[in-house]
């Protein structure tokens, strides 16, 4: 079920039921890490050892509650109740010396994941997790009363934000330890590291472990906030530097976080390591860790021993020596390996300092002494590519292991050979163009093969490279290849435009690889491109006359139209543009669209001019120039092809002439009636609009707005009339005389 941590204020919190006296914490450490950070959900859990033999069942409880407090003022954050996830024997080394020295250790895991209000947590100080217990192993050696001594887990972590943003951290992740005990006198080692998961540095010290303020009356308090956890009080003889006494007391390396210890008596000893994480060379976290040592007096074991001796001599190899394994000698050597102790079952393995483990190997590996005096043999074998280079030595070990309590002990031979390099022979590498040379025409593909070959089983790699220039720059194509014995890979070349007018050479290499040796041989070629003859354009239309084409009065419906083609023997890329002799396409209404492209290219004219165009060009000759170039090396090919419109001058009124100035209305048939002739029709230009006649006092007596009107003076006297044509632009005006 999902659990969410809250604010602190006001919670109530529950007591744990209190636990017997008991004697049964051997060690363990709180964990902290991001599981999603974009549902900030968090996992926190308790890792915790538990001594199985001396420690009674009814100190085991199936939940822990674990507290949040805030480290700048020890306020608290809330808590979180834990159920054991987890619980198993650890593991030893040697499976058999538990039973050897009555060791038995459960390892306990309590957690959960939980859901954290970030928001809540981002005090600078940053914040810390605790969990208290009493008691300790009644047994402990180096500390006082620990029957009655509680033990403190603690975690501190940073500010889950920072600077209004979100800080991912995640406390170290530490591997279940094993259960291995220490002999007196004997060098013992000790894995105590873990991994950090953000790759923050982990810095490992050891500290005096806490007690905290549980107390065998109260075993279970509920954990209180605190700067300065009570801690345990070191038994006589015993000191920070002093933890487990003898010829080399405990030591942790601060870097690896290997504990390493030659204890000088017996005992059972508890011991803390802080680990801090540091990112950026700030410290954002520190973790304590306990743990507890036991050491006894072991039976007594004898260190097994690798030797080693050359062909043909009777004296074992010496590490400050080196030999020398020359082509035709074996690759291999025998190591032999003794054990004083009968009935020791003997591992051996092989570690390269200088050169790839992958390349040694060993065989047998494993070994079971019949007696004190068995010399055993196991062969070393080196990979056919281990080899010196500049006539140095290769480094490698063979470490011999017996099967002792409470861990092998172990003898390691350093032995150091300078083994002859394999020679390359040399390759060879040809290509199929003849002479080596070509002349490449522009838009034209010059191909041929590039070959390298081996006379031995080696890896081969051909690969070309322009000599000043990139391939692909000067468009040529050309793929490394690798192979065996024999690799071919095509060369392609169509040169671009750019590329005529200057030589190229190409330099094709093949190498041949054998373990570290490499051969090598090189051909090259030189190469030019010119430029291909180039086939001139050519423009053409679908007009049928040869003729000006007429531009008409606009009336809606008609408007001139042609296609214009551009066409290319060489299929090279055209243009094809149109432009006015003399004056704007687009300002007179002309359209077309300019192309772009293989050929054909198509395109099509179109010019419907309104009125004030016409006006603008009536009475000229236009002409409309289409060209159609191509993108050929050197010189473009260009043709034009040109176009004429005829343009008619627009009528005015001006032009009218004989409008008549005396009527004779008699029947006779000559001249009876009032009229104009050829009065403009047209859409364009002054345009008719009416005709007012009037009498000489000025009233309106006719009028019409047909171009073809006739007044014959019906029903009016004799007299002197005035008149006036109308026009778009103007009204020319004039007098009539009708006589009857």
């Amino acid at each position: 079920m999902q659990k969410i941590l809250l604010l602190a204020f006001g919670l109530l919190f529950f007591l744990l039921p209190k636990a017997a006296l008991a004697s049964h914490i051997v060690g363990g450490e709180i964990q902290f890490y991001s599981v999603n950070a974009a549902t900030n959900r968090y996992y926190v859990g308790l890792n915790l050892y538990f001594d199985a033999i001396n420690g009674r069942p009814n100190a085991e409880t199936p939940t822990i509650s674990l507290y949040f407090f805030r480290k700048s003022d020890n306020a608290t954050m809330g808590q979180i109740e834990l159920p054991q996830i987890v619980r198993r024997n650890i593991v030893y080394t040697n499976t058999t010396c538990r039973e050897i020295n009555d060791l038995r250790t459960l390892s306990m895991v309590y957690g959960s994941e939980i859901t954290l209000n970030t928001d809540s947590f981002r005090d600078p100080a940053g914040y810390y997790i605790v969990w208290e217990r009493c008691c300790r192993n009644n047994i402990i050696t180096n500390i006082v009363n620990p029957a009655a001594t509680g033990e403190t887990f603690h975690l501190q972590f940073p500010a889950l934000v920072r600077n209004g943003q979100p800080f991912l951290n995640s406390s170290p992740r530490f591997p279940e330890l094993k259960g291995d005990y220490a002999c007196v006198n004997r060098p013992f080692i000790f894995d105590f590291s873990g991994k950090d998961p953000d790759g923050d540095s982990l810095v490992y010290s050891l500290t005096r472990p806490w007690a905290g303020f549980s107390t065998a009356s109260n075993p279970g308090p509920i954990p209180r906030a605190s700067s300065a956890y009570p801690e345990i009080t070191w038994a006589s003889g015993i000191n920070d530097l002093n933890i487990i006494p003898g010829p080399r007391p405990l030591r942790i390396n601060p870097r690896t976080g290997v504990l390493n210890v030659t204890a000088g008596q017996t005992g059972l000893y508890v011991f803390a390591v802080a680990v801090e994480e540091y990112r950026n060379k700030v410290l954002i976290g520190v973790v304590r860790r306990e743990f507890q040592l036991k050491v006894v007096d072991c039976p007594s074991n004898a260190i097994p021993v690798a030797l080693f001796r050359e062909k043909g001599k009777t004296a074992f190899y010496k590490e400050t020596e080196t030999i020398r394994i020359k082509l035709d000698q074996p690759r291999c050597l025998d190591i032999l390996l003794t054990d004083l102790d009968p009935n020791q079952r003997l591992t051996v393995q092989t570690k390269a300092l200088n050169f790839g483990d992958r390349m040694l190997t060993i065989s047998p590996n494993s070994f079971v002494t019949r007696s004190s005096t068995d010399t055993l043999k196991a062969t070393v074998c080196f990979d056919p590519c281990v080899q010196s280079q500049n006539n140095q030595p290769i480094v490698f070990e063979v470490i011999v292991s017996d099967d002792g309590c409470p861990q092998p002990l172990t003898d390691t031979l350093r032995i150091r050979a300078i083994i002859e390099p394999t020679p390359v022979g040399k390759p060879r590498i040809v290509t199929d163009l003849p002479n080596g040379r070509a002349t490449v025409a522009q838009g034209t593909t010059l191909s041929f093969k590039v070959t390298g070959t081996s006379p031995e089983n080696t890896d081969l790699v051909v690969s070309g490279l322009g000599r000043g220039f990139q391939l692909a720059q000067a468009g040529m194509t050309f793929a490394n290849a690798t192979g065996k014995n024999s690799v071919t890979s095509p060369f392609n070349w169509t040169p671009p435009c750019a590329a005529t007018g200057r030589e190229y050479v190409v330099d094709f290499l093949v190498t041949a690889t054998v373990c570290n040796g490499q051969a090598r041989d090189t051909v090259s070629v030189r190469l030019n491109a010119i430029p291909r003859p180039n086939n001139r354009p050519r423009v053409s239309t679908n007009i049928t006359t040869s003729q000006p084409l007429a531009v008409d009065e606009p009336n809606g419906t008609n408007k001139i139209t042609f296609e214009v083609y551009a066409d290319d023997l060489d299929r090279d890329l055209l243009q094809l543009f149109a432009k006015g002799v003399g004056f704007d396409l687009r300002a007179s209404q002309m359209k077309f669209d300019d192309k772009t492209g293989p050929p054909r290219l198509v395109s099509v004219f179109e010019w419907a001019p309104d009125c004030k165009t016409l006006e603008t060009l009536a009475g000229r000759n236009l002409k409309v120039s289409f060209t159609a170039q191509d993108n050929s090396c050197g010189v473009a090919g260009v043709d034009t092809l040109s176009v004429a419109f005829q343009l008619n001058s627009l009528p005015t009124a001006k032009a009218l002439e004989n409008i008549p100035n005396v009527i004779t209305p008699n029947g006779d048939g000559k001249n009876d009636c009032f009229f104009v002739e050829n009065l403009p029709n047209n859409t364009c230009g002054p345009q008719f609009e009416r005709v007012d006649i009037f009498n000489r006092w000025g009233k309106k007596i006719f009028s019409s707005t047909d171009r073809t009107f006739k007044w014959c003076a019906e029903d009016v006297p004799n007299g002197t009339y005035f008149y006036g044509l109308v026009f778009s632009n103007q009204t020319l005006k004039g007098t009539l005389t009708v006589l009857k």
